[in-house]
């Protein structure tokens, strides 16, 4: 009898709790730029502080297209090659921590510093993203955060080990499924193996952040929203005020897994000065950023493609094989002419791409769209190029599946 008499009060809790959530979120300035579809991108910083020296551990772009639900994780390696003018470096060059920590050296102020790291951030990407939002974490808060949530369970492949008497760091986790508290998972993100490097460390990073939105994802997190909410609001600097934090954990909660991509700017390790720099593939940077801007124009899943499906309107196109396969340039023209689809000219591109894209060449999306239901591609851009007299391009990547064995 007593658990009966207390559901109603657990139904009005909920309710009341609904209430007080939709209210505080209406005074939130990115909610009204979600209802607006506008692209919500946060600067993720993970500090460290060095020899009395806050250094940016962590370098990552959070991009949020409301339009199709799709959040884009751009990871930055700290030791990513950036110009700098001569006046700093005779070598013009810094990594992206390095940049970080001169401008809080000179500036102090969080505000201050987000301002000119985002600028020079959004320059070196070309000026892709607009970022208009920063999150700087600290260890401490890191933990705190991860305690609040309960810890997160991770099945960890193989040992991880490492001893930094310099830094006081020394990571010893073992294989299979490990419960971390907040201390055990900064040391699994931490981790960096010298042969992997930030590839592998990005993986783990990636794993990590999949769990976290598993567990608040789950039911049990309602109960812990206090602790969560106090120990984001009182450890992080940012500037989201308290209803933006919110709307966000409300759309981590419902964001689906799929929607979800986790990506690292392309580049290579290289040496100079005896330091170790990670040199940016600009053209890959710029197919990453193609990939994230274009995610408005996301597609249906390849699953619910209709494998039979005509144009009504025939669409005149180019098939162009970029994948390092040979033979799928000739395979896609015959699939798709079957489709209506009047393939005029197909061949190898000459460069290998890792994604899949759709070119619209006459300035109209729709053909572009309706191409790209058929291949199942997610990825749209519009580059006016008449002078080809077609309305698309198909550039086939290594991401492509082909259609013809399914």
């Amino acid at each position: 009898m007593k658990s009966v008499s207390r559901f109603p009060k657990i139904i009005t809790a909920a309710l009341t709790a609904g209430f007080i959530f939709v209210l505080i979120t209406a005074f939130s300035p990115v909610k009204r730029e979600i209802l607006l579809k506008k692209r919500i991108n946060i600067l993720v910083l993970g500090i460290s502080n060095r020899d009395h020296v806050n250094h940016a551990e962590v370098i990552k772009v959070v991009s949020f297209e409301p339009a199709t639900g799709f959040f884009d994780i751009i990871s930055v390696p700290r030791d990513t090659m950036i110009p700098v003018p001569y006046s700093v470096t005779w070598k013009r060059i810094q990594k992206a921590d390095e940049i970080y920590a001169r401008y809080k050296r000179e500036m102090g102020d969080n505000g201050k510093v987000f301002k000119k790291f985002s600028a020079k951030l959004e320059r070196f990407m070309g000026n892709r993203l607009n970022i208009g939002y920063y999150v700087q974490i600290n260890y401490k808060a890191f933990t705190e955060i991860i305690d609040s949530l309960g810890g997160v369970e991770i099945d960890v492949v193989r040992p991880l080990d490492y001893d930094d008497n310099a830094q006081q760091l020394h990571i010893h986790i073992s294989s299979g499924v490990n419960h971390f508290d907040g201390d055990a998972a900064l040391k699994y993100v931490r981790y960096r193996n010298k042969i992997t490097g930030d590839i592998g460390r990005l993986g783990r990073q990636s794993k990590f952040i999949e769990k976290i939105i598993r567990k608040i994802k789950s039911p049990a997190v309602i109960l812990k929203g206090p602790k969560i909410i106090g120990a984001i609001t009182q450890n992080i600097a940012t500037n989201l005020i308290f209803p933006d934090i919110l709307t966000f954990i409300d759309i981590a909660r419902s964001v689906e897994f799929k929607n979800i991509r986790i990506q690292q700017i392309p580049g290579e390790p290289e040496i100079r000065w005896a330091k170790s720099y990670w040199n940016v593939d600009r053209e890959g940077m710029s197919e990453v950023l193609d990939v994230v801007n274009n995610s408005k124009y996301i597609n249906m899943p390849a699953a619910n493609i209709d494998r039979e499906k005509r144009l009504i309107q025939p669409v005149i196109a180019e098939v162009w094989n970029a994948s390092g396969k040979k033979g799928y340039a000739r395979q896609l023209t015959d699939y798709l002419r079957k489709r209506n689809v009047d393939v005029v000219r197909f061949g190898n591109y000459g460069v290998y791409k890792r994604y899949t894209q759709i070119i619209s060449r006459n300035g109209a999306l729709n053909p572009a769209r309706e191409v790209a239901k058929i291949i199942g591609c997610r990825n749209i851009k519009t580059e006016l190029d008449t002078s080809r007299m077609v309305d698309v391009n198909v550039v086939i990547g290594k991401d492509f599946k082909p259609l013809w064995k399914e």
